[in-house]
C-alpha cells in the first residue's frame, strides 16, 4: 500500500504545472505570508496548512479534521504522509514545529519544518512510547552509574554526572532500581538511593514498555521534492526548509534513513535520480554515515546518493559529497521569513571575492588606470553587508588585501557610496581601496 502511495504521489508531483505566469512571484509571496501570518500562533506539535495545495492522509482511528484553509492545524503525529503541491493558480505550503532531542542529551527544543512547492513527507509509522516517562535526577555527588542490568555487578554502561536530568520508566521487581533514558538512543539501569523525582509514581513493567529510541514524531521521516521548478527566476525551487535552534546544542533528524544533526537553517532537496542536496543556510550540519562524518557548514552543500527500499521509500545509498560552496544568489528567493527562529542566508565569501595574493604584495599593484575596476578591503578589513546600509546584517568579512569585482556601486541609506559585489551583497566604498576605471561601474538607484 505504501508503495502505491508513493508512485501516486511521484505522478503528481511528475505532473504538477510549473509554467511561468503573470503572477510569479507574487502567488509564492502570498503563500508565505499567508502562512507567516495564518500560523503566527501555530501550537507546538502540529501541523499548519499555509496555503493550497495540501493532501494528507491520516493515520487509523485518528478522526479527519478540517484542513483546507490558512490556518488550520492537526496534530503532527496524526497523518501518515502528507504532500503540499504547485498547480496553476496555486503553490502549496505548510509548516510543522515540532520537539526535538539533542543527540546526547534529553533536553527538548522546537524545530521547525516548512514544506513548500511540490514535497510529500513520509513519518514512520508512530511509536508506542513507554508510559509513564517521569522526570528523575542524579542526587549522588559522585554521580550514578548506568547499569546494563538492575545490580550492581552488572555492565557500567557509563557515569552519570550529578543533577543531570534522567526520563524514568519503571522500576525492577523489588522496587531498588530504577530505569531511565540517558539520552534518546541510551536506556539502563540506576539505584534509587541515587536519584530524586515522583518515583513513587513508577511501577514494575515488562521489558517491552521500555523501547528505543525515544525520539519525538518528525526528528525521522522520508521526502522527496521537485528540482528545478522554480516557475520564474524570482521564486523559490521546491523543498523544504528545516530549522533547529543554532545557539543551542544541534537536534538530530533521520531523513530519508540519514542521521543529520542540524543547529540552524538547511535547505533541502530529494529525488531518487538526482539523490539528497543539503544546503547549510545558517549555523552547521554534520552528516553521519557509517565511519563517516561529514561537517557542512554555512554557505556550503553537499549531496548524497539515493536509492529506493523495498517499501518504495527513499533511503541514503552513500557516503555525502565534500562540501562545496553554494550559489549565493539562488538562494535568497527561499521563504526563510516563514521560520521559527530569524535566520538569515549563509555567503562563502570566496565565491565572489578573491584571497589576498601568497607573495604579500597589494592585489592592486601594477593595475592600470583604465583596467576594469576592482576593490581591495583596507587595513582593518571590509563589512560585506546584505544591503548598503550600516545597520543591515553583516553576511561576511573582506580581510585586508582580499579583493574584489564590483559589478555596480549605488547611493546608500546613510549617503555614502556602496560597492555592489553581488545581489544582497555590499561593501562601503570608505572600507575599500580601488584600483583600475571604477568610475566607469555602473552607478545604480537604491531605494531605502
Amino acid at each position: 500500500m505504501r508503495l502505491l502511495l508513493v508512485s501516486l504521489i511521484l505522478s503528481l508531483l511528475a505532473t504538477a504545472a510549473t509554467a511561468q505566469n503573470n503572477s510569479c512571484p507574487a502567488l509564492q509571496d502570498r503563500a508565505i505570508a499567508s502562512v507567516s501570518s495564518a500560523c503566527a500562533e501555530q501550537e507546538i506539535n502540529s501541523i499548519c496548512f499555509g496555503h493550497p495545495t495540501v493532501s494528507l492522509a491520516w493515520l487509523p482511528d485518528v478522526p479527519t479534521a478540517a484542513f483546507r484553509q490558512p490556518g488550520h492545524q492537526t496534530a503532527s503525529n496524526s497523518v501518515d504522509w502528507f504532500s503540499v503541491s504547485s498547480e496553476d493558480k496555486t503553490w502549496g505550503t505548510a509548516r510543522i514545529l515540532f520537539s526535538a532531542y539533542a543527540p546526547d542529551s534529553l533536553e527538548a527544543q522546537t524545530a521547525a519544518l516548512l514544506a513548500f512547492g511540490d514535497v510529500a513527507l513520509f513519518p514512520p509509522p508512530p511509536a508506542s512510547l513507554p508510559a509513564p516517562l517521569l522526570d528523575i535526577t542524579v542526587t549522588a555527588t559522585q554521580g550514578a552509574n548506568l547499569r546494563a542490568e538492575p545490580n550492581t555487578g552488572a555492565q557500567v554502561i557509563r557515569t552519570i554526572a550529578q543533577r543531570a536530568s534522567l526520563k524514568a520508566v519503571r522500576l525492577n521487581e523489588d522496587g531498588a532500581w530504577i530505569q531511565a533514558y540517558v539520552n534518546p538512543e541510551e536506556i539502563g539501569w540506576i539505584s534509587r538511593e541515587l536519584a530524586a523525582g515522583d518515583i513513587d509514581l513508577l511501577q514494575s513493567a515488562p521489558r517491552a514498555n521500555a523501547g528505543l529510541p525515544l525520539w519525538f514524531p518528525w526528528q525521522a521521516f522520508d521526502f522527496r521534492t521537485g528540482l528545478d521548478d522554480a516557475p520564474c527566476a524570482a521564486a523559490p525551487d521546491s523543498g523544504i526548509l528545516l530549522q533547529s535552534n543554532r545557539f543551542q546544542p544541534p537536534r538530530q533528524f533521520w531523513l530519508n534513513g540519514l542521521d543529520i544533526r542540524l543547529n540552524g537553517a538547511a535547505f533541502l532537496q530529494a529525488q531518487i535520480d538526482a539523490g539528497m542536496s543539503i544546503y547549510v543556510l545558517d549555523g552547521e550540519a554534520s552528516i553521519n554515515v557509517s565511519a563517516a562524518r561529514v561537517v557542512v557548514k554555512s554557505g556550503f552543500y553537499t549531496q548524497i546518493p539515493l536509492e529506493l527500499a523495498e517499501d518504495g521509500s527513499p533511503m541514503y545509498a552513500g557516503v555525502p559529497a565534500p562540501p562545496s560552496a553554494y550559489d549565493y544568489g539562488s538562494m535568497l528567493s527561499l521563504p526563510i521569513a516563514a521560520l521559527h527562529y530569524p535566520t538569515r542566508v549563509g555567503l562563502d565569501p570566496y565565491t565572489i571575492i578573491e584571497r589576498r595574493p601568497g607573495d604579500g604584495q597589494s592585489p592592486l599593484e601594477g593595475i592600470s588606470l583604465d583596467a576594469p575596476c576592482k576593490i581591495t578591503a583596507g587595513a582593518f578589513g571590509a563589512n560585506i553587508r546584505s544591503h548598503p546600509d550600516p545597520e543591515a546584517p553583516v553576511i561576511a568579512v573582506m580581510a585586508h588585501r582580499e579583493s574584489a569585482d564590483p559589478m555596480a556601486r549605488a547611493i546608500g541609506a546613510d549617503d555614502l557610496l556602496w560597492w555592489k559585489l553581488a545581489d544582497q551583497v555590499w561593501i562601503r566604498i570608505d572600507a575599500t581601496v580601488t584600483g583600475g576605471n571604477c568610475s566607469a561601474v555602473p552607478l545604480i538607484p537604491y531605494e531605502h
